[in-house]
């Protein structure tokens, strides 16, 4: 059973219609599959990953989703290197072959996006040898690279101007269609740049990744937010997001939200068959 959400002292109010209508804006087929992989995870007391939580190890996976179309792959995300996952922590998991799994993937994509500028999203570009290469096919907003100048998430992903150039670079309001079947929602909250994605596939599945603004759907479904210290959020904007998502999973069952780093919810969409467990190279 759902918690329902109190009053917000802010509110997130995307138009779910408005965002459905922008899927078919883009010329083209729609998606025929979505797969993720996982390529590393943190260990963190359930205590920081959900207010009220308590001493128990959660394992938050890392994790890169692949958007499959009849021509060709989109990548959301492009995961990280072991040194900069080690910079979180040295000991902690790390799937050396399912990165490599994630980098033949990113460079047989069609087009990679960047949800936001966070380490563990976009560090795979930046620490690659072919960085320029991937980066002109890497959509981007002008937040997220601002960030990435001048206030990397980590010191060594910073990027110089001219690297930066070599992005799609972005700016929107609310929405941006970035592909059929596939709109980016500005999300703002967990990090200043952090959006949202809206997909539908050819069999009408539709899926919304919520990215980070939860680190665990038990975050949407009580709608409780982290309590980790080391985070800086803007809890308002993030807890607004919440509440909308909470709303989602009463009114939309049949849309599939996804967590980035829960990994029990991702087993089961694999168990399910609403996602596929390897990645398209």
């Amino acid at each position: 059973m759902l918690d329902r959400p109190g009053s917000a002292t802010q509110t997130f109010d995307a138009d779910l219609s408005a965002i459905r209508a922008l899927a078919e804006v883009v010329p083209g087929a729609l998606p025929v599959a979505l797969n993720a992989v996982k390529f590393a995870a943190s260990i963190r007391p359930r205590k920081f990953v959900i207010e009220g939580g308590d001493d128990a190890s959660v394992t938050m996976p890392r994790t890169v989703y692949q958007v499959v179309y009849p021509d060709g792959t989109v990548m959301i995300d492009a995961g990280m290197d072991k040194a900069t996952h080690d910079s979180f922590g040295e000991g902690e998991p790390y799937d050396a072959d399912a990165f490599a799994q994630v980098m033949r993937a990113l460079r047989a994509a069609r087009m990679i996006v960047l949800t936001h500028y966070h380490a563990d999203h976009a560090g795979g570009i930046v620490t690659a040898e072919d960085r320029n290469a991937l980066a002109r096919k890497t959509v981007a907003t002008t937040d997220t690279l601002s960030l990435m100048m001048n206030n990397p998430h980590r010191s060594h992903l910073k990027l110089l101007e001219a690297d930066a150039a070599q992005f799609i670079r972005i700016a929107y309001d609310r929405y941006y269609p970035v592909a059929p079947g596939m709109v980016l929602i500005k999300a703002p909250g967990h990090s200043p740049d952090m959006q949202m994605i809206y997909l539908r596939l050819q069999s009408g599945r539709e899926y919304l990744h919520s990215i980070d603004a939860a680190w665990n759907l038990a975050n949407i479904r009580h709608v409780k937010g982290k309590a980790a210290p080391w985070v800086k959020e803007d809890v308002p904007s993030v807890m607004a997001q919440l509440c909308w998502l909470n709303r989602l999973m009463t009114d939309e069952p049949d849309l599939h939200i996804l967590v980035t780093h829960d990994g029990e919810l991702l087993d089961l969409m694999i168990e399910r068959g609403a996602v596929g467990g390897n990645l398209k190279v």
